[in-house]
C-alpha cells in the first residue's frame, strides 16, 4: 500500500487501514475519503503520512468508487442492525410471558451486528440521526452492546472480555421485560411509587441472567449494577467506588450516552457532543469513571468530523476540527465562515442531522 505525505495532494484519496493517534484513539476509519477537513486534522495530530489505497483509475472516479465502497459497507451494516433489532425484539417478547431463553439465542442475535460496526464506523453515526422513539428498549440494547464492546476496545481489553462487555451492554436491561408496560411506555414523569418499581428491573435482571443457561454471575451483576455510581448516588444497592465491578463502570457510561442520545416517549434526544459534554459532568463530580469517559468521549467526538449537525440557534454546520483540549466543543464550518465553539460559550450542537 503507497504511502502519501499529509498535505492538500491527499483530498480525495482513500485511507487503506484505520488510523490511531499513539494514544490508541481512532482518527479515521478504514475507506475514508479524505476531505481539506480531514487534512487539518492529521496535520493538527502530526500524522506526516498515511497509508492510502492504490487507485486503478484517476480524478473524480476514484473518489466515486471508494465512495460507493464505503456506501455499500455502511448499507450492509445498518441492514444487519435493523434485522437485528427485530430479533431482538421477537426475543425479548418471549421474557414476557415467562420463558428464559439461553445465553446462546441472545449472543447469536448481536455478535453479528456487533463485528459489522466494528469494522464500518457509519453505523455510529447513522444511530444518532435516525428518528423515533418507537422500540426504544429493543434500540437502547442493542446500542448499549455495541457501544460496550467498543469502550472495551479503546481500554485495550482482550477480544475476550471485549465480547463479554458487548453480551453485558446487550442484556442489561432485560429486566425491563417483567416491568409492566404501562409504567416502562408512560409519555409523562413517572410518579415516586412508580420509579421505584421501574427501578426494580435491574433486580429482575440480575434474577433472569442467573437462571439462564450459559449465564455467568459477573453478567447479571451488570444487569444489576449499571445504575450504580461511584459516589454511592446510584441504585439498587447504593454501592461505592471499587465495590462497583470495572465492567459495570463500563456499561454505565454506554448506558448513559445512548440514553441521552436517543429519542424516549418522554423527551426527545440530544446530541452526541452534548451527551459526552454531561458524562465529562458526571465523571468529574465523581459519579462516573474519569478515564473510562475520557476515552471514550474523545472517540466518540473525533467519530464525528466530516459530519453535518444543527446548532442550538438552529444552524446548520459542518463539524470541522476535534479540539483536543475540549473535545466536546469543535470548529465548525458555518455557511462558509469557521466558528470555534470554544470561544462562542452560548452556542451548542444540539443535534446530528442527516
Amino acid at each position: 500500500m503507497p504511502l502519501a505525505p499529509v498535505d492538500l495532494s491527499l483530498i480525495g484519496q482513500v485511507l487503506a487501514a484505520d488510523l490511531y493517534t499513539e494514544q490508541g484513539i481512532l482518527l479515521l476509519g478504514q475507506n475514508t475519503t479524505i476531505t481539506p477537513a480531514h487534512v487539518i486534522l492529521l496535520q493538527k495530530q502530526r500524522v506526516r503520512e498515511v497509508d492510502i489505497i492504490q487507485s486503478l483509475t484517476e480524478g473524480t472516479g476514484e473518489e466515486v468508487t471508494s465512495q460507493l465502497f464505503q456506501l455499500e459497507a455502511d448499507s450492509e451494516t445498518v441492514a444487519a442492525y435493523v434485522q437485528a433489532l427485530d430479533k431482538t425484539r421477537l426475543l425479548f417478547n418471549e421474557l414476557t410471558v415467562g420463558e428464559t431463553p439461553s445465553l446462546d439465542h441472545f449472543s447469536n442475535i448481536f455478535f453479528d451486528v456487533a463485528e459489522k460496526s466494528s469494522k464500518h464506523l457509519g453505523l455510529f453515526r447513522n444511530l444518532y440521526v435516525l428518528e423515533g422513539a418507537d422500540s426504544y428498549t429493543y434500540r437502547h440494547s442493542l446500542n448499549v452492546g455495541i457501544l460496550c464492546s467498543l469502550i472495551a476496545r479503546l481500554m485495550k481489553w482482550d477480544e475476550e472480555r471485549v465480547a463479554f462487555m458487548g453480551t453485558a451492554g446487550f442484556l442489561h436491561d432485560i429486566g425491563k421485560m417483567r416491568v409492566p408496560k404501562e409504567i416502562l411506555l408512560k409519555p409523562g414523569k413517572l410518579s415516586e411509587e412508580e420509579f421505584a418499581i421501574m427501578k426494580k428491573h435491574t433486580v429482575f435482571g440480575y434474577e433472569m441472567i442467573r437462571e439462564m443457561k450459559g449465564g455467568s454471575e459477573l453478567l447479571a451483576l451488570c444487569a444489576l449494577l449499571h445504575h450504580e455510581r461511584l459516589d454511592g448516588s446510584g441504585y439498587p444497592e447504593q454501592r461505592k467506588g471499587d465495590s462497583i465491578p470495572i465492567e459495570c463502570q463500563v456499561l454505565a457510561v454506554a448506558d448513559m450516552f445512548d440514553a441521552i442520545c436517543s429519542d424516549r416517549v418522554y423527551r426527545g434526544r440530544s446530541s452526541p457532543f452534548e451527551a459526552a459534554q454531561l458524562l465529562w459532568k458526571e465523571a468529574c463530580n465523581g459519579t462516573l469513571n474519569v478515564e473510562i469517559v475520557a476515552h471514550f468521549v474523545r472517540y466518540i467526538a473525533l467519530l464525528y468530523v466530516g459530519a453535518k449537525a444543527r446548532l442550538s440557534s438552529g444552524e446548520e454546520v459542518e463539524v470541522i476540527l476535534i479540539h483536543q483540549d475540549e473535545p466536546m466543543r469543535p470548529l465548525v464550518r458555518r455557511m462558509g465562515e469557521f466558528l470555534d465553539l470554544r470561544h462562542d460559550r452560548k452556542l451548542t450542537i444540539e443535534k446530528m442531522i442527516g
